[in-house]
């Protein structure tokens, strides 16, 4: 009988509970649902951005293989104002930064690089902006503003950002400071990095100068 009456007892609380709780409950599911929904939409909504993006980029690589430089700007444009979200908007900006410096268009590539930098989101993104960005200071007689861009972590890029370092003392005579750049460059790269072998070549013809502009430490 105690059975019985707890499990009465048990069943009105219940109800009693239900109803003086009732709105809130269905507020909670109405939410929950809701969210699950909103989540869906949100999915939905970046999917859509991204195939959009990808689609302006394959158009602007087309524009730039049929020499249709305005074209490809223009949708490199319209990709960093409205798709600025994407990885597309920060690779065709990468790549619109190539098209100006080899137009020796350099102020228009910095443009570009100065976007991604801000706006790439991805950090990888970001610091082969800047490593690009300081060797188009570079080539613009700027050497010590490249060098500063130069400073810090940079991860993956170690080896690049180092070899560019040593590139940049070397074309200052300052050979020292090269030789110690290129061996942390050769240092920081894979074993199966492409640039290992040109890295070497450039430690031994330092090694060669050495020697000849002071025949006496050989």
């Amino acid at each position: 009988m105690a059975t019985h009456l707890d499990e009465e007892e048990d069943l009105e609380n219940l109800k009693r509970w239900f109803k003086e709780n009732w709105v809130a409950l269905a507020a909670g599911l109405v939410i929950g649902f809701g969210a699950i929904g909103g989540w869906q939409a949100w999915k939905t909504h970046k999917e859509n951005q991204s195939l959009a993006a990808s689609q302006m980029y394959d158009d602007m690589k087309k524009a730039l293989a049929a020499s249709q430089t305005d074209e490809a700007k223009t949708i490199a444009d319209k990709l960093q104002a409205d798709y600025a979200g994407t990885p597309y908007a920060s690779a065709a900006a990468l790549r619109l930064a190539q098209v100006s410096v080899a137009a020796q268009d350099y102020d228009g590539a910095l443009k570009r690089l100065d976007w991604v930098v801000e706006h790439g989101g991805e950090e990888g993104l970001q610091r082969l902006a800047t490593l690009r960005k300081a060797r188009v200071l570079w080539q613009q007689s700027k050497p010590d503003d490249a060098l500063k861009l130069l400073d810090g972590e940079v991860g993956d890029y170690a080896s690049l950002y180092a070899e560019l370092r040593g590139d940049i003392a070397y074309s200052k005579n300052d050979r020292d400071t090269a030789r110690k750049a290129y061996r942390a460059a050769l240092d920081a790269s894979p074993e199966a990095a492409a640039n290992r072998a040109l890295l070497q070549q450039k430690l031994d013809d330092l090694a060669v100068e050495t020697v000849a502009a002071d025949p006496v430490k050989s």
